[in-house]
């Protein structure tokens, strides 16, 4: 209730016909001024208390992000079989191949192991839909996926040691 009187009050402190705050001469802008300061600050709990309120889009984006780590979770150990990454790739597509030969080369440089699942394999539609993905390629890591062909400097970013849960590497 008290929101709609800080309303009201300031809808009223706006001079008539003045809709643009730049138009209004030096006293009018003044009096709008100091209305409005005078509002803010008989309502300031109001004010408060709004700028205080749960925020649904970050929450309801913390609920999207947790629903999808942990269905990697669940997916991960038959997904990763053990390795630092999986790629998912589909026939005829020739940024498929270039993805598998720059994770190729950066894998066998930091010593990791990736495995590939081809989209056209039902397990690996299966994984893809339950991943909500349908174009290759993209990369399934421990946390996270990423989805599209990556520069290999990204690629780098997320497959250095500091980065990757090491963990799912394979037993020798």
């Amino acid at each position: 209730m008290r929101a709609r009187a800080a309303m009201a009050v300031l809808a009223l402190a706006l001079p008539a016909g003045a809709g643009d705050l730049r138009t209004l001469d030096p006293t009018a802008r003044a009096a709008f001024d100091a209305e409005l300061r005078a509002a803010i600050l008989a309502n300031s709990d109001v004010i408060a208390k709004a700028l205080a309120a749960p925020q649904p889009v970050q929450s309801e984006m913390r609920q999207y992000i947790q629903d999808d780590l942990t269905l990697l979770e669940r997916l991960a150990p038959e997904l990763l079989a053990g390795h630092a990454v999986a790629l998912f790739t589909a026939q005829d597509c020739d940024t498929c191949n270039t993805a598998v030969k720059e994770l190729t080369e950066i894998t066998k440089r930091y010593g990791l192991t990736f495995i590939q699942h081809e989209l056209h394999t039902p397990q690996a539609a299966r994984w893809a839909a339950a991943l909500g993905l349908d174009a290759a390629p993209f990369y399934v890591l421990p946390e996270m996926v990423l989805n599209g062909h990556m520069p290999p400097v990204v690629l780098e970013k997320y497959l250095t040691p500091n980065h990757i849960n090491l963990h799912h590497q394979p037993a020798d």
